[in-house]
């Protein structure tokens, strides 16, 4: 075994198999020009065959499909032969665990969840093929140590303890480098080939075995004649008759090999392999030896976990490669603060190094156990936020990277493992949100968060009778004639302290708080009203865009509720649009599917907001009764600098005439994405480069601009 794992080919041969045809085209678009090969197969029969013919190095799976599912169709690939080590990726629902659990019981590889994250899937796919190959390899590498176990055990040998006669087969000649011309057949010839203490100790077990009847082995070291060193393992097994040892039986085994490799599975098991620092196991394992002595000794302890911020994008612009030596050298620089710090206990047994790991990804921890107080941890803190603003220079690239601490101490912040990494992890990201290069104690983050989350509950539900919501309102834009077609009600909340909030905000706390569906009642009773208002100053008619929470639409009375307010405020149904985003109307797609009929059937339009970043499955979408399509504003934002977003954004265009769908572009900030957009079928927009979001009266204004 090399020890290196095998390179991957230049090009891969990746299938995709899913009835969604846009899910198809959009992995076959993004992996295709990530260098890899892509086949798309329509169903579980038709990818079969061509895992039968073209023995792909992955295959990606749609769990739900018709006829064949997911399930049965791993199970077929997995029937075929040499499809036992194959990868196969489940795309299934990130909240479908019980697919998720089914799958890998059936043999998949791994899961994808939906919604897919498309930027970093040719990473996650690379990740994949490299651990299936490591563990081909690995499976190689087993299979043959249970070929040369078989081969050691013929290197048997055997002794005749009346007569002292024994016999070796000729493995072990080989295996103890014994040369067969000088073999006395004896006992003696045994001890001679070992080490004068090997020999000494393996006399005194045999002398043992042969007055108590047990088994016996010894495991020994051997230099061969390569000036390799080589483990031994011998066995031997008494043989008895009647009360008497008449003779034994043994084998002689190199166990170099198998030794080697559990080192390695040891070694992946506990420590990353990257920068050779302990993982997150290792680091419980450590942190729970630490806690027992601060029991055992009443003293505390301070742990702190480090964050790179944004490191994602050193790896999306530079390369996973330059990514791997920042973590190196930011592994290295981890360490020699450690070394330089008197709040880490150094033992023969315990290097420094031991209290500086890897967690996972972008994230580290520092375990400091001789500290006195929090000040210690501070000076450690401020010490690694030192070290880490010096440039990172690799190749042709300086980087500078921005870093964030969270310090859990022992007792007060965690009673035990699981605990103290939580909390400690809460702070870090607590400290995230606080901007770069600084640290957050848990308890202070806590509850700072906790009191600034409880106090923004209490002012949101006294938001709406003190009447400090408001609506604003962004211009819809037909980009060929240039004149306004429509907006987009938008909440904003007038506080009386913070000013104006924005709904990323608090809409989460009032999802949390089920505060939602009062607020979604208010927004559409607040735009239908300014509907109509507009309508008695004879602005022209107008289409309004409504966002509808997922609560506030599964109410069984929503249909009712619509067609009342429509018909009190005398408005036509045709002008209201109601934008649900994809998971809404996939929670429980029948009913979403009766209440999107009734809708459409009174004359209310229906849009998809966000669309491209759920599901986009081809299969739901051809069944839901809509109108429109919005192109989330993330795909936009880097146009045409961005070939994914621009094929993305071409894929959704391309289904939409297709099924002949509206498509309103979100976040339309430049005229060169304008120029993208028209020229690919795509002729509304809304975003800054014709208005912000504004009040009613600055919307009326500008509409009548372009009349």
């Amino acid at each position: 075994m090399s020890g290196q794992l095998e390179q991957l080919p230049v090009h891969k041969l990746i299938l995709t198999i899913d009835d969604d045809a846009i899910t198809r085209l959009m992995l076959h678009d993004i992996l295709e020009r990530e260098g890899f090969e892509v086949l798309g197969a329509s169903d579980s029969r038709e990818g079969i065959d061509i895992i039968k013919t073209r023995r792909p190095d992955m295959v990606l799976l749609d769990v739900m499909m018709p006829e064949i599912n997911g399930f049965d169709c791993l199970l077929a690939i997995r029937a075929i032969p040499d499809m036992e080590l194959l990868p196969i990726v489940m795309i299934t629902g990130a909240d479908d665990i019980d697919s998720i659990n089914r799958s890998f019981q059936l043999g998949a590889t791994d899961f994808i969840a939906k919604p897919i994250n498309w930027p970093t899937l040719p990473h996650r796919i690379r990740y994949l093929l490299r651990a299936s190959s490591a563990f081909r390899q690995l499976a190689r590498s087993e299979a043959e140590l249970r070929s040369a176990q078989k081969i050691a055990h013929l290197g048997s040998w055997d002794w005749s303890v009346e007569d002292d006669r024994m016999r070796w087969s000729d493995e072990i000649f080989d295996v103890l480098q014994v040369n067969q011309d000088a073999f006395q057949c004896r006992r003696q010839d045994l001890y001679a080939a070992l080490a004068s203490e090997d020999a000494d100790k393996l006399h005194e077990i045999m002398e043992s075995s042969l007055k108590n009847k047990h088994n016996f082995y010894l495991q020994f070291p051997i230099r061969h004649v390569s000036g390799s060193d080589k483990v031994i393992l011998l066995r031997g097994e008494p043989i008895i008759v009647g009360d008497t040892v008449i003779r034994f039986e043994g084998t002689i085994q190199d166990i170099t090999e198998r030794l080697h490799i559990e080192e390695q599975i040891r070694f992946l098991s506990y420590y990353d392999p990257l920068t050779g620092l302990p993982n997150r196991n290792q680091f419980k394992d450590v942190l729970g030896k630490a806690l027992s002595h601060c029991n055992r000794f009443n003293s505390v302890l301070s742990v702190l976990f480090i964050s790179i911020d944004r490191f994602k994008r050193i790896n999306e612009t530079l390369g996973p490669s330059v990514g791997d030596r920042v973590l190196n050298i930011f592994a290295d620089r981890l360490v020699s603060v450690v070394r330089d710090c008197d709040y880490v206990a150094v033992s023969a047994d315990n290097d420094c190094c031991e209290a500086v790991s890897r967690l996972g990804g972008n994230e580290f921890s520092i375990l400091l156990n001789q500290i006195q107080d929090t000040r210690d941890s501070v000076k450690i803190a401020e010490r690694i936020i030192q070290i880490m603003a010096e440039s990172f220079n690799i190749d042709a690239h300086e980087i500078f990277l921005g870093i964030n601490i969270g310090i859990s101490v022992y007792p007060g912040d965690g009673g035990d493992e699981d605990s103290l990494i939580k909390n400690g992890e809460f702070a870090m990201s607590h400290a995230r949100g606080q901007g770069q290069n600084t640290y957050q104690f848990f308890s202070k983050s806590l509850n700072v968060a906790a009191f600034q989350k409880l106090s923004m509950e209490n002012n949101l539900r006294r938001a709406i009778e003190r009447d400090e919501l408001r609506l604003f309102y962004q211009p819809k834009i037909d980009m060929r004639h240039k004149r306004v077609i429509g907006c987009e009600a938008l909440i904003r909340w007038q506080h009386p302290e913070l000013g104006l909030v924005p709904p990323s905000e608090f809409i989460p706390i009032a999802e949390d708080s089920g505060l939602i569906t009062e607020i979604s009642n208010w927004v559409l009773e607040t735009a239908c009203n300014q509907m109509r208002h507009w309508q008695l100053q004879n602005l022209p008619p107008l289409d309004v865009s409504v966002n509808v929470s997922a609560n506030h639409f599964h109410q069984s009375s929503f249909v009712q509720q619509i067609q009342q307010l429509l018909s009190r405020l005398e408005l036509a149904p045709q002008h209201l649009k109601l934008e649900l985003t994809e998971s809404i109307l996939l929670e429980g797609i029948e009913n979403a599917l009766l209440t999107l009929r009734e809708l459409r059937a009174f004359g209310v339009q229906i849009s998809i907001d966000d669309f491209g970043t759920g599901y986009s499955s081809l299969a739901y979408l051809k069944r839901l009764p809509i109108s429109e399509l919005k192109i989330d504003r993330s795909f936009i934002h880097d146009i045409p600098y961005n070939e994914e977003d621009m094929a993305i954004t071409k894929a959704i265009l391309a289904l939409a005439k297709s099924l002949s769908l509206e498509v309103v572009a979100e976040g339309v900030e430049h005229e060169e994405q304008v120029t993208f957009l028209m020229k690919h079928g795509c002729y509304t927009a809304q975003g800054f480069l014709y208005s912000k979001p504004v009040t009613a009266n600055e919307f009326a204004a500008y509409s009548q601009q372009f009349a």
